[in-house]
């Protein structure tokens, strides 16, 4: 299993005009409706993310890649045809990839102030009272967040979309975010990583060998490699 992290900024027109042409013509029908440019940088990046990291590992060129969805919409590798499980997260500056050869999930999400009854609304019960135990605002915040990816990269891991209602299970146990055990009766695992002090990011898994560290990529080296394609 390896993460994969790119710190985003804004790029010239030029740089993406040409990784335009590395994506299919449904991509880029999508990325155009986006209203701001921020979207579409980021919308653009995540699918190039995995093109780069499916290229260096086959040795196969980016535009060769072909992605599929299943019925709930979760995407996957179509071409080249193998065992690698991906999923894609991305929010304010950063592209987070996960990739491993069992079904995985992540997200990544900006710390800021929410309204709680949210947790009240779409979280288990023992998720809500994991975060009201918090006697520290802030850290009530972190907690939500804590709580918010590692349901979402569990729902974005099983790929059955919003057909799975939130408050279905709790990712809670003993205090703290825990592994699972729901629908196949199959454990979940899951695994927390701080890229910086604004950002909870969450893997989930089928098992608990989770890479130690997050392995960045710098923007710059990330373009350069399309650029130079």
């Amino acid at each position: 299993m390896q993460i994969y992290a790119v710190p985003i900024s804004t790029l010239p027109d030029v740089y993406i005009s040409h990784l335009l042409t590395f994506v299919t013509e449904e991509k880029k029908q999508r990325l155009s409706k986006f209203l701001q440019r921020e979207d579409l940088i980021r919308g653009l990046l995540g699918d190039l993310l995995i093109r780069k990291i499916v290229s260096e590992k086959f040795a196969i060129p980016p535009k060769s890649i072909l992605f599929s969805k299943n019925t709930f919409g979760k995407p996957y590798l179509y071409m080249p045809l193998n065992l690698l499980h991906f999923n894609i997260s991305h929010s304010g500056k950063w592209i987070v990839c996960i990739i491993d050869e069992h079904p995985v999930g992540i997200d990544i999400e900006r710390i800021h102030t929410v309204d709680l009854q949210i947790a009240k609304q779409f979280f288990a019960q023992e998720e809500y009272e994991f975060i009201e135990n918090e006697q520290d605002a802030l850290q009530r915040y972190s907690r939500f967040f804590k709580v918010w990816t590692a349901k979402e990269s569990y729902v974005k891991a099983i790929g059955h979309g919003l057909s799975t209602p939130l408050n279905s299970f709790s990712t809670v146990r003993g205090g703290a975010v825990e592994g699972l055990r729901v629908y196949d009766q199959c454990n979940w695992y899951f695994k927390i990583f701080f890229l910086d002090d604004q950002y909870t990011l969450t893997a989930c898994a089928k098992n608990d060998k989770f890479c130690e560290t997050v392995e960045i990529i710098a923007l710059n080296t990330f373009v350069q490699f399309f650029l130079n394609d």
